[in-house]
């Protein structure tokens, strides 16, 4: 009995083209890449009496996450926002797709007295060719989503890019009011954030993993 075995080229190629469209869009989602607690890629912005940054101490995986704190036991209650954001460039994402965003996250305390936390992507046209500005939006509060104090995983499946959009913004941001006497952190870790394969797509890059098989005796 001799067999021959025969694989779809065009299925191969098609899978090399999925599977790109799939890749983390999200640079440094780990938070493994910098300096101390100055992660690369990620902006900072931290209120006078707390700290933003990437941190050892709590990770999920690997061996940072990035971390933001307020503190008004030990200083000064002041109204302020602690975030972490990525701005991605011109191209980055494309506009009316859909994609998937996913996420490791916890906080310090489940007494939320006094704050907020939430996960905020804003679609962007930076290079103006329909406009300029913001094209859409989405901002989630995750104590809305049950975070606690306890690293769980938050995904936010079949988010379209608004139209207009080349580019996003994704922020993780804990905000405190001018309260007395609180104190808590969010960590966040293992971001992602990938396009999802279109139908069509998806159903040919199935038949890739098909051959045919001709027997001849």
């Amino acid at each position: 009995m001799h067999t021959t075995k025969i694989t779809t080229i065009a299925a191969l190629s098609l899978f090399g083209i999925t599977a790109t469209a799939s890749a983390n869009v999200i640079i440094n989602g780990g938070f493994e890449a910098g300096s101390g607690a100055d992660a690369d890629n990620w902006g900072e912005l931290s209120g006078p009496a707390g700290f933003v940054g990437r941190s050892d101490a709590m990770p999920n995986s690997g061996g940072w996450a990035a971390y933001m704190a307020f503190d008004h036991v030990n200083n000064d209650p002041a109204g302020a926002a602690y975030f972490m954001e990525q701005n991605q460039p011109v191209g980055s994402i494309v506009a009316g797709e859909l994609y998937d965003l996913s996420f490791h996250a916890k906080v310090d305390s489940t007494d939320f007295i006094g704050m907020d936390t939430f996960v905020q992507s804003l679609w962007l046209d930076q290079d103006a060719s329909d406009g300029g500005g913001v094209r859409g939006e989405m901002l989630t509060s995750l104590i809305g989503l049950g975070i606690n104090d306890s690293y769980q995983q938050f995904t936010m499946n079949g988010l379209v890019a608004a139209d207009g959009a080349d580019s996003f913004l994704l922020r993780f941001q804990i905000s405190a009011g001018a309260v007395d006497n609180i104190a808590n952190g969010l960590s966040v870790d293992d971001v992602s954030l990938t396009q999802v394969p279109a139908p069509a797509s998806a159903l040919l890059l199935g038949l890739g993993g098909l051959s045919a098989t001709r027997r001849r005796r």
